[in-house]
């Protein structure tokens, strides 16, 4: 799991080039689409002339493209292949059947996540084939006060990575149901901290409700985390029990490599 950032650790000499080519990257990802110099001079608060010169950069070293049409740019598969090698590491191959036999079990959609500075992002998921669905797009970013997943991963920081997580957040309102009072947040923490699992009630998504598990590594630390979203309409008292209970036992079977 990428450790939530502490102030202290961040780096003092960053390259400010280096930073300016990565945003510029994920600005391309996030959209997923195509867009021109213009859309994203303005989406990444920079000069046309360094935009320009970013992007032949990264043009040449081959991450991204230019439709010859409409001049748009656009990301090619090499950023696939570092992405590739991240779910390598992580074990993604060994995860995915049994996400895809949860899946089945209950028709509904499983998901994996881990940290990812102070929100989580999603590696994968598996949807469902009921009309009401909640498909997860991969590489989605969540806060993580208000996901099931990223409440399993803050209930395994220690004391004072929690207080530093605390003092870094704001906790914003999604919902009527989302949790902002970091007192209150903090109680939710220590109760999923014992009994092992995570329960959210449209806390980020109205309808929506997620169950999460801890997934740990070889040294019994919790890296990842695995969840269910389902429709707030399906999740019933008798179903609720069974995928929690389903999850747990999931979540016994699977140990992630220790390098998180």
């Amino acid at each position: 799991m990428n450790k939530i950032d502490n102030q202290e650790n961040k780096f003092k000499y960053t390259i400010h080039s280096v930073e300016n080519a990565f945003s510029l990257l994920e600005v391309l990802a996030d959209n997923g689409l195509e867009l021109g110099i213009a859309e994203l001079c303005k989406k990444i608060a920079l000069p046309k002339g360094t935009v320009h010169r970013l992007l032949g950069t990264l043009k040449s070293l081959g991450y991204i493209e230019q439709d010859p049409q409409n001049r748009k740019y656009y990301l090619t598969v090499k950023i696939f292949k570092l992405g590739t090698a991240v779910t390598d590491k992580i074990g993604l191959v060994q995860i995915i059947p049994y996400m895809k036999k949860l899946s089945q079990q209950f028709n509904e959609t499983t998901n994996l996540a881990i940290m990812d500075r102070d929100e989580i992002i999603y590696l994968y998921s598996v949807g469902s084939d009921n009309t009401l669905k909640l498909d997860l797009r991969i590489g989605s970013n969540q806060p993580a006060y208000c996901a099931a997943v990223g409440k399993v991963l803050l209930a395994s920081l220690s004391e004072q990575e929690l207080a530093d997580y605390l003092q870094r957040i704001k906790l914003k309102s999604y919902t009527s149901y989302t949790v902002t009072s970091k007192k209150y947040l903090k109680k939710d923490l220590k109760l999923i901290r014992e009994r092992g699992y995570s329960s959210v009630n449209e806390e980020y998504m109205v309808g929506v409700s997620c169950i999460a598990v801890p997934l740990k590594d070889q040294e019994g630390k919790v890296c990842a985390g695995l969840s269910f979203s389902v429709p707030t309409v399906r999740m019933d008292k008798e179903k609720l029990p069974q995928l929690i209970d389903s999850l747990i036992f999931t979540a016994k079977k699977i140990t992630l490599p220790g390098f998180f």
